[in-house]
């Protein structure tokens, strides 16, 4: 017979991982901090400028225009995920006979390169040969055909859409994953109580999902916060700066050699994430400690 052997390795294992760690993510992070404050430009002598980076990034339209967009992408996408996740996982844990094939239709967009996937919505979004406004004009819809990504007042709308048909699989997985973890005893017990199946969401899925439901909130956040790779490769940042967001601004900046301000972009940005990060882990811990 097999027997098991723990066995207890030595903490200096991790040194070389910590070590490149250190060198490559918490050295250039700490030291972002000082950068933002001079006004480097990746050669030669710098000097320290105080707040000017700041001052400069804040007065300009494109950080104004980013920060709506980020917030409003982020806001977008978080709730449609978060719902439209947690409706469908509720879905394909059904005893359907389709549901190992429609869980993985679900969560394929999950693993496709995103700038892959910008490209191919470009395409999907063009408003003469796009299949959007071609299958509105077949239904004699003209009128609602749009500019789905050179729209102004669209862009941002459009650009949500597609960060919400990649990724709203992936929180599938993860509600069904905590879905799963229920026993099918409590459903059953309460329907013999009486219980409907609303009864039954609300008193008995729900609550026992609420750590699922904190972590895919912190997900989307995050990630919303962070996006870049949807909107530059849908839209660069346009049309003009109608699309742009925090990541845009911050590789706009230092693709021009302005790499203070970019530095101070990227230290708003962190300090944005860590602030949201915080209030949240705190006012979601509360509720899962009440639940």
């Amino acid at each position: 017979m097999q027997t098991l052997i723990k066995r207890n390795y030595s903490y200096g294992m991790l040194l070389p991982g910590l070590l490149l760690f250190v060198i490559f993510f918490v050295l250039p992070s700490i030291a972002s901090f000082y950068y933002a404050f001079t006004n480097w430009s990746g050669v030669g002598n710098f000097h320290w400028i105080g707040w000017d980076n700041f001052r400069s990034l804040m007065d300009s339209d494109d950080a104004s225009i980013a920060f709506r967009n980020t917030f409003l992408f982020t806001f977008l996408t978080t709730i449609v995920k978060v719902v439209l996740g947690l409706a469908l996982a509720l879905f394909v844990n059904q005893k359907l006979k389709t549901a190992v094939y429609l869980r993985s239709m679900l969560f394929f967009p999950a693993i496709l390169s995103s700038i892959a996937v910008a490209l191919a919505f470009t395409a999907i979004y063009h408003p003469e040969q796009g299949i959007i406004n071609q299958a509105l004009r077949f239904v004699h819809l003209e009128s609602w055909t749009q500019n789905w990504i050179t729209d102004r007042q669209l862009v941002m709308y459009s650009v949500s859409f597609v960060e919400i048909w990649k990724w709203t699989g992936f929180h599938m997985v993860l509600f069904l994953a905590g879905l799963q973890t229920i026993s099918h005893d409590m459903y059953e017990s309460s329907t013999i109580d009486g219980a409907n199946k609303w009864k039954q969401l609300r008193y008995i899925t729900l609550p026992l999902l609420r750590s699922v439901i904190n972590a895919n909130i912190m997900f989307c956040i995050i990630g919303g916060l962070k996006v870049f790779d949807i909107v530059y490769g849908l839209t660069g940042g346009g049309p003009g700066n109608a699309s742009a967001v925090l990541n845009t601004v911050i590789f706009k900046n230092f693709a021009q050699g302005r790499y203070g301000e970019a530095t101070a972009a990227n230290v708003i940005l962190f300090l944005i994430i860590v602030f949201i990060v915080l209030v949240l882990n705190k006012l979601l811990g509360n509720r899962e400690e009440e639940g």
